[in-house]
């Protein structure tokens, strides 16, 4: 470009007129003057004797040049008719006359006082001059784009105005790698000549117009400020810092632009001239570490387009001293993009969210577009909502840990605005987690229907301080439901006791881990009828597993738990109930559950409950063959517990399966087994089938006989390993089939010790070492 500009000061040399003789001006005086002044040399007519006197006219149009290689535009205004006697010949009046009509932006530094050297990096092409402040200078000229630091050491410490004037010719374009930054060219930057970072920490003031230096060029290109006064102590932004800057921006233009400087306040048109398309990371962490107090409506101007990556990302987080945001932010409509929002405000000292700070948000939703935007904000008591208009679609992590640790008070209904269609990956993971200040939530979160993805709302309110959940919180969930979509949704929210039913509308086939640990050390007291809403399909992993862990405070449990009917799953019911303070199962708790029995599908289900006794019915719906650890220490530990319902496993039938009763009585209360409890398994022995299935029941009575009188064929390893040792109030004999002794009948049975410690036994002192 300047090669370019200068072939048209050759042309335009070439024809002007001669000289007359009343209008001279020494011609090489004012080509060392220029060079001199602002370090650019400018060809002379060729057909002049360069040493030879100039018309006015030589002088006026050798400005004009000057001007549009200084600042890209010619002077449109020579003041009045005196420059062309006054200059004549007279070396004091065209110093006068050029220093009039041709005005270099000035971009100043000053220093703090006992600065020794500074530095600076500038990134652009073009012709610059910096001023140090000591009388001496650098005069750049022809500057091709790349990083170039020019330093300066004082020969006395002190304070000091740097000027740096001249304009910009081209910017860098370089690919940038998103994700380290690699092969970003500050256009122009600070460096601490100390330490050789890129950042200065010797800077008082700043005063004047980058964007006069650095303008945007006449395609559209602009310059980038990536990391330009990070740490500098300055406390003011002028006003016209960018002024010059205009159209869309540049892709991480204003990138740390600010961060860690101990600025105040941000001028409200600070970037008036940034419209159009946003461009990747162009804000990202541009203020943040200040100390900032409030944000303008509309700061960043107009934007409208298809979002950019990590626009937004960090722009303000960690600004302790933010209290007040203005929204919305920016006018016009933006199409969602990739962490576009990401860790925003993270950090920050706000109190409180406008409704629709967002602006209008329209089009496919963008993966952690909202992530961590207002994560660990203890002031933000207060989020109107909805957070943005518009409609837009769920997408991956989108409001993954968005309020997390933050002093919110409660959640107005619909603060999501309107969702509709394909759930996403985690979305609301953690959402809302840590927020001990939280007590009210409003439902639905949002309108429109969405189809359940995996961890969709994951750990969403955990640890929270949210003391009710409202029926249809998560709205309406229609389709195949997803993996861990509720994993420890409420987990740690000791404040909350009472929960409403059903969680969402719709229709719901179950998934894998589905209500994992969903309430896990909760304070909830009860549990209302039909909580899962409507679930219908085939049954899923550990589904259930944990739900209601260490629900230390849950007394009553209503029943049947979902509306629908779905077939048992693997560890379905695993640890459903464990320690909680229930006291009663009702009826019909497990009424939905239909088919065949599944591997440990409550194993320890109502372990360490108060359940006084069991409802006849509670395995009605299973029918079928025994699965491995079926039962496995289902009633474990409930003390209080004294009857057990003769028909209780009535619907199981078939061959012994591995571990099939482990501990299921183990450490209860009950008193008395009832004749033909397990009537139904009959056929070979399987390892440890009925091991400590009644250890430690220190109330139980007496053994019926023929408990397990349809169990016959070789023996297995612990198939009645500890089954009822420890039962110290267990008087006549130990448990026979048709008058004989289990270890009569397996007399080589492996690792029994089936009565260890029940002395009362009438036979106790004729039972093998082995078997007790």
């Amino acid at each position: 470009m300047f090669r370019k500009i200068l072939s048209i000061l050759v042309a335009l040399f070439m024809f002007l007129p001669n000289a007359h003789s009343a209008e001279m001006v020494n011609v090489e005086y004012i080509h060392q003057y220029l060079n001199a002044r602002w370090g650019i040399d400018l060809p002379r007519n060729p057909l002049t004797n360069p040493y030879a006197a100039a018309n006015m006219k030589y002088l006026l149009t050798v400005v004009d040049i000057a001007n549009e290689y200084l600042n890209g535009d010619k002077t449109t205004d020579y003041g009045n008719s005196e420059y062309a006697t006054l200059a004549a010949a007279d070396t004091v009046a065209t110093n006068t006359a050029i220093d009039t009509l041709i005005s270099v932006s000035t971009f100043t530094i000053t220093t703090t006082p006992g600065t020794s050297s500074f530095g600076m990096i500038i990134g652009a092409a073009g012709n610059f001059t910096i001023d140090w402040g000591d009388g001496q200078s650098d005069v750049i000229t022809d500057k091709p784009t790349g990083a170039t630091t020019y330093s300066h050491t004082y020969t006395t410490s002190g304070e000091y105005e740097i000027k740096l004037t001249g304009r910009a010719t081209d910017y860098s374009d370089a690919a940038v790698d998103p994700d380290s930054l690699a092969g970003l060219v500050p256009t122009f930057a600070l460096t601490d000549m100390v330490g050789g970072s890129v950042m200065a920490t010797n800077v008082a003031k700043i005063s004047g117009s980058l964007g006069k230096i650095f303008p945007t060029m006449d395609d559209g290109t602009n310059p980038n400020f990536f990391g330009t006064f990070a740490m500098a102590p300055i406390t003011e932004i002028p006003a016209d810092l960018f002024a010059g800057i205009q159209g869309a921006p540049a892709e991480f233009m204003f990138y740390g632009t600010f961060a860690y400087a101990p600025i105040t306040e941000i001028p409200a048109d600070l970037f008036a001239g940034i419209q159009g398309a946003p461009a990747m990371g162009v804000f990202s962490g541009t203020f943040s570490y200040t100390a900032i107090t409030e944000i303008p409506a509309y700061l960043f101007g107009n934007l409208t387009g298809n979002g950019a990556i990590g626009m937004f990302s960090g722009t303000f987080s960690d600004c302790a001293n933010l209290t007040t945001v203005d929204g919305p932010l920016f006018s016009g409509t933006l199409t969602p993009a990739e962490g576009m929002f990401a860790s925003m405000f993270s950090g920050s000292g706000i109190t409180s969210i406008p409704e629709n700070i967002f602006g209008e948000l329209t089009g496919d939703g963008a993966p952690s577009m909202f992530e961590r935007t207002f994560d660990d904000c203890p002031n933000l008591t207060t989020v109107e909502g909805p957070l943005f208009s518009g409609t837009i679609t769920p997408a991956e992590s989108m409001f993954n840990q968005m309020f997390r640790n933050s002093g919110i008070t409660s959640v107005p209904e619909n603060i999501f605005g309107n969702l509709t269609g394909d759930g996403a990956l985690s979305m609301f993971w953690n959402t809302f987690s840590g927020c001990t200040n939280l007590t009210t939530v409003g439902g639905p979160l949002f309108s429109g229907t969405l189809t359940p993805v995996e961890r969709m709302f994951a750990e969403m309110f955990s640890g929270s301080g949210i003391t009710s959940v409202p029926a249809n919180l998560f709205g309406n969930l229609t389709g195949d439901g997803a993996p861990q979509m509720f994993y420890q949704t409420f987990s740690g929210c000791a404040n909350l006791t009472t929960v409403g039913g059903p969680l969402f509308s719709g229709t719901l086939t179950p998934a894998e881990r589905m209500f994992y640990n969903m309430f896990v050390n909760s304070g909830i007291t009860s549990v209302p009828e039909n909580i899962f809403g409507n679930l219908t399909g085939d049954g899923a992993l550990s589904m259930f597993r944990g739900a209601f862990l260490y629900c230390t405070d849950l007394t009553t449990v209503g029943g049947p738990l979902f509306s629908g009917t779905i077939t048992p799953a693997e560890r379905m019911f695993e640890m459903t109930f464990y320690d909680t303070a229930i006291t009663e199962i009702p009826d019909g708790l497990f009424a939905g559950i239909q088919g065949a029995p599944a591997e440990s599908m409550f194993d320890s289900t109502f372990y360490d409950t108060d359940i006084t006794e069991i409802p006849a019915d509670l395995f009605a719906g299973i029918q079928g063959a025994p699965a491995v650890w079926m039962f496995g220490g289902t009633f474990r530990d409930c003390a209080q517990l004294q009857s057990v319902p003769e028909n209780l496993f009535a619907g199981i039938q078939g061959a012994p399966a591995v571990g099939m009763f482990y501990q299921t009585f183990y450490r209860s209360g009950i008193t008395e087994i009832p004749d033909g409890l397990f009537a139904g398994i009959q056929g070979a022995p399987a390892i440890r089938m009925f091991e400590a299935t009644f250890y430690n029941c220190a109330q139980l009575q007496s053994i019926p006989e023929n408990l397990f009188g349809n169990i016959s064929g070789p023996a297995a390893s612990s198939m009645f390993g500890n089954t009822f040792s420890s039962c110290t109030s267990l008087t006549g004999p130990s448990a026979r089939i048709n008058g004989q002794y289990l270890y009569e009948i397996w007399p080589n049975g492996s690792n029994m010790y089936t009565y260890t410690g029940s002395t009362g036994l009438s036979d106790y002192a004729q039972i093998p070492n082995q078997w007790k």
